[in-house]
């Protein structure tokens, strides 16, 4: 019962339905659509978040087999859309058939080298290498295309410092570069990085039919995807803050049962 006046609470309020509240119609859209492209977020969706992105490990057997299933489905493209590298993000998720988009989109195979903006990025990475050094809580992160200033866990003098420096290295380099804040992050990239968003509407450009966008993320970063999906089934993981998706779900968890319900859905 709890629960459920939560839910009525966020509805009313935010507009933002609990996903599992409004399934019929939202199953009634999946069955009718041709096709459907299902984009993931990583981390804090398809697995839980860890103090330390390199904590992370690949996903579970269950979850491997379950996107495996899903990949298979011949009405339907899945894409995992991380703000990780390319590299990384493929370590993590191991299942054939996978569409995998580092960098917010904008890392996979078939794209440009981006030679300048890697080049731009290490510029900028030594200049907050050396106005970090001394703040130990703070760790610095090579993307190869960007930059990630994780401060979770870092005292609160510690965090405010720190983001005064990045806002500055950021303003140093503008407009070549933008700064997006994420959870417990900062992170710095090209401007020729258009974010989740853009990279959605590119991908989804590229289809020869008719699709039914599913996007499921957790994040601030997942946040212009959901608004370039004004039509699409968009997703928001975890707390019910103010956000542009039509449905919540709260936990990694309860992502896995809607992959499953997804599954039995199109099967």
């Amino acid at each position: 019962m709890r629960d459920r006046k939560r839910v009525t609470r966020t509805t009313s309020s935010g507009g933002v339905g609990y996903l599992f509240d409004c399934w019929p119609q939202v199953a009634r859209r999946i069955r009718s659509a041709g096709h459907l492209a299902l984009f993931l977020d990583f981390d804090g969706t398809l697995t839980r978040l860890r103090p330390r992105p390199e904590d992370v490990p690949p996903l579970d057997d269950l979850t491997r087999g379950l996107l495996g299933k899903l990949a298979s489905r011949r009405r339907l493209d899945v894409y995992v859309i991380s703000g990780r590298g390319f590299s990384d993000l493929g370590s993590l998720v191991q299942v054939p058939g996978i569409r995998l988009r580092g960098l917010y989109g904008w890392e996979g195979r078939g794209f440009p080298p981006m030679r300048k903006e890697r080049k731009l990025i290490q510029q900028a990475k030594r200049l907050l290498a050396a106005r970090l050094a001394e703040m130990t809580r703070i760790r610095l992160e090579d993307k190869s295309l960007g930059l990630a200033v994780h401060y979770r866990g870092a005292l609160p003098r510690d965090a405010r410092a720190a983001r005064s420096i990045v806002r500055g290295v950021r303003e140093y380099f503008k407009p070549q570069l933008c700064l997006l804040e994420g959870k417990k992050v900062w992170e710095l990239f090209p401007t020729t990085v258009g974010g989740k968003g853009l990279a959605v509407r590119r991908l989804l450009a590229k289809s020869r039919q008719p699709t039914l966008p599913i996007f499921v993320g957790d994040d601030a970063t997942d946040e212009s995807a959901f608004a370039a999906l004004p039509r699409g089934i968009t997703v928001h993981v975890g707390s019910t803050r103010r956000t542009q998706a039509r449905f919540y779900l709260r936990s990694p968890g309860e992502v896995l049962t809607f992959l499953q319900r997804l599954e039995a859905e199109i099967a």
